[in-house]
């Protein structure tokens, strides 16, 4: 990890968190995973019930300490009482950082090459070792059945019901231990192991349905790289199934009723070339290797922002004046 923004915690002020935070912001944006809408946040290095995310604007646009606010992980208030106004969907974040006490950043999106896996039922599967964060299955939380009897019917996570509804399908009561707890107990804690894994997520990416995704990391450059992985596999993935359909086609089997004039009893539509998706222990093994490559990315992706001028991180670092 670069810097130290989570989980290797060297030297961190947070002249150094916030410049990373507005940093991220901006990548999130040229990658396509925000526009307008969507944010990015980190829990405070100095104190676990605080988190730090921008105010309410356009993340391309975040650039100053002041667009950036602190907020209680209990409740999702801002800790100053005349801080600006903020994403009425903060709640996502400050439940999540309450149900996993190791989770440090969280991304929104709703990158339109994610949201066919939203509303159409196929599941989206890692196709690529790039992607293997995503285990076997990438759950799809639907809001409808968790709508408080006053709430409005928006899709929006607006209260603290909502947000605990959807940090929980992250860590779905039946589960046994899914791949994403499975590989961070694995990993050495320098790089993000934990050795308790009720504090882990079981999915490092939940879908949601009709409105985009989240991911929950231990660090924000491993929540910046999840989340623009999470939308290349999802091209990826649609890529393929487009080529294979294409190629493929589909082949109907049964029997011919010759009696009554040639129609196909008992009919079945076999499919040919079927995909084929990392197993689990390819999953598993694939998030192991390119978590410890987490830095070379976002060397990259930090000297894309910097170089185009549409991005002003104004935020001082620790060793500036």
């Amino acid at each position: 990890m670069s810097a130290a923004y989570f989980p290797k915690r060297t030297q961190v002020g947070l002249e150094d968190l916030f410049k990373g935070l507005v940093t991220a912001s901006h990548i999130l944006h040229y990658h396509g995973i925000v526009d307008a809408y969507g944010h990015i946040s980190v829990r405070s290095p100095d104190n676990a019930a605080t988190f730090y995310m921008s105010a309410n604007m356009p993340p391309a646009l975040v650039g100053l300490p002041e667009h950036l606010i602190e907020y209680n992980v209990e409740d999702a208030t801002a800790v100053e009482k005349d801080a600006p106004d903020g994403f009425l969907e903060r709640h996502i974040h400050s439940e999540i950082y309450k149900r996993f006490p190791a989770v440090n950043s969280v991304v929104h999106s709703h990158c339109s090459h994610v949201l066919p896996y939203c509303v159409s039922g196929v599941p989206l599967k890692p196709t690529m070792h790039m992607a293997g964060f995503l285990g076997t299955s990438t759950p799809v939380w639907d809001i409808s059945s968790h709508y408080p009897s006053a709430s409005k019917h928006d899709l929006l996570v607006r209260d603290t019901t909502l947000g605990a509804s959807l940090s929980a399908a992250f860590k779905p009561a039946t589960s046994a231990g899914f791949l994403y707890s499975k590989v961070r107990s694995a990993l050495p804690s320098q790089i993000g192991g934990s050795s308790e894994p009720s504090h882990e997520p079981d999915h490092a990416v939940v879908l949601m349905q009709g409105h985009g995704f989240t991911t929950a990391a231990h660090g924000i450059e491993e929540a910046v790289y999840q989340a623009i992985y999470t939308k290349e596999a999802a091209k990826v993935q649609t890529t393929a199934l487009t080529t294979r359909n294409a190629h493929f086609g589909h082949v109907v089997e049964g029997k011919i009723d010759v009696e009554g004039g040639g129609k196909i009893k008992s009919a079945k539509v076999k499919a040919e070339g079927d995909l084929k998706y990392l197993s689990d222990k390819e999953a598993h093994e694939a998030w192991e290797s390119m978590l410890g490559t987490v830095a070379r990315p976002w060397a990259l992706w930090c000297r894309e922002v910097e170089v185009n001028p549409l991005y002003r991180n104004q935020c001082p670092g620790f060793n500036e004046d």
